[in-house]
Order: C-alpha cells, then structure tokens, then sequence
C-alpha cells in the first residue's frame, strides 16, 4: 500500500488556471495526486483545498515551490492519523462508520490530523493540534 499524504493550501482565485497551478507543482515533479477537496472561504476570492497526494522522494521540494506561487497564501502539510468516512444519503449526513454507501451515495474521507506544517513565502512553523 502506497503511503499518501495531504496538503491543504489557501489559495486566491484570480483566474480559472488556479487549480492547474497547484496540481502541477506536483505533477512536474511526478508526482501522482489522489483527490483534490476544494470551496471558497470567504467574498475575497480566498479558496481553501485539500489535496491527497501519493508520498515521494520530491514532496518537500513540490511544497517548498508550491508555497511560493503566485496567489498561494499558505500550503501546510497535515500529519493525518486516520480518514473519517462520510457518506452523503439523500442531503442527510452520515458519519456511522458501520454503515455502508449505496452506488446512489456521495462518499467523503475527510482527513483527522494531529500535527500541521506550514509554508508561506520562506516562512516555517509546527503546530501540534492535540
């Protein structure tokens, strides 16, 4: 089983190459990405994605270059300690982990991490979250 790791960056949107242009820090550098996450956070065009991408030798350099793009704000790196499974029934939410998704279903792995690494512009810091 290949190791993955999540990346969340926010992110300006200015034009539509936005997302072309974080998917391909990664992809320059081989780098296969798993899923992409995305929404608006706020009316100032910030967005904020959540990126699945598989672990390799080059992830440091992809996020170091990552977080120095143009309308990057922020890329953090997120020390996951399990995927939440949320399947999305007919607009209900459902978190029992117990139950199983039907073809009609919308399913989710949302990340629950422990630990955050973050990038802006040369800057660094650690954030131990529990």
């Amino acid at each position: 089983m290949t190791q993955e790791r999540v990346v969340r960056v926010l992110a300006y949107y200015r034009d539509p190459g936005l997302i072309e242009r974080i998917a391909s820090n990664f992809r320059k550098l081989f780098m296969d990405i798993n899923w992409i996450y995305g929404w608006k956070v706020n009316d100032e065009n910030l967005y904020e994605f959540y990126i699945g991408v598989k672990d390799h030798t080059n992830f440091t350099t992809a996020v170091l270059v990552l977080s120095k793009t143009v309308d990057v704000e922020k890329v953090e790196v997120l020390e996951v300690t399990q995927m939440k499974k949320i399947i999305i029934r007919n607009g209900n939410v459902i978190t029992d982990e117990r139950e199983r998704a039907t073809e009609d279903d919308m399913i989710i792995y949302v990340p629950v991490f422990n630990k955050v690494k973050g990038y802006s512009w040369g800057e660094t810091y650690v954030k131990n979250i529990h």
